[in-house]
């Protein structure tokens, strides 16, 4: 079932516009393609310069839940030497977002943590 208040980030790769979200199962996931704990965070190592495996496992954990119909072999083409740093940027953000405890208010208003997010 999906959390209608769960914050989402948006990133639009090769015209097309995905919703990003970071939940328990994306962190799972993630975990699972990337071989490596998430949960208690990510070094300042990872954020400054990941591996490619690593932008490539949470770009497609953090699509699964609203785009479950992409693999993650298309994830793999989808990331490139061109656009990795604005998926990674998109990625990081939508973590964040994941992470952040929602304010009393925002979760009766149905608002995410990120400005104008619904």
């Amino acid at each position: 079932m999906k959390n209608p208040v769960a914050p989402k980030t948006s990133l639009t790769v090769d015209g097309v516009t995905y919703e990003l979200l970071f939940d328990m199962q994306a962190t799972a996931l993630a975990e699972d393609l990337s071989d490596r704990p998430l949960l208690t965070g990510l070094r300042q190592r990872d954020i400054a310069t990941p591996t490619i495996r690593l932008v490539q496992a949470m770009f497609y954990a953090c699509l699964h839940t609203d785009h479950p119909g992409i693999s993650f072999a298309d994830v793999k083409a989808m990331v490139t030497r061109h656009n990795i740093h604005e998926i990674w940027r998109a990625v990081l953000e939508a973590w964040a977002a994941g992470l952040a405890k929602p304010k009393a208010d925002e979760a009766e208003e149905g608002v995410g943590p990120i400005q104008g997010q619904r």
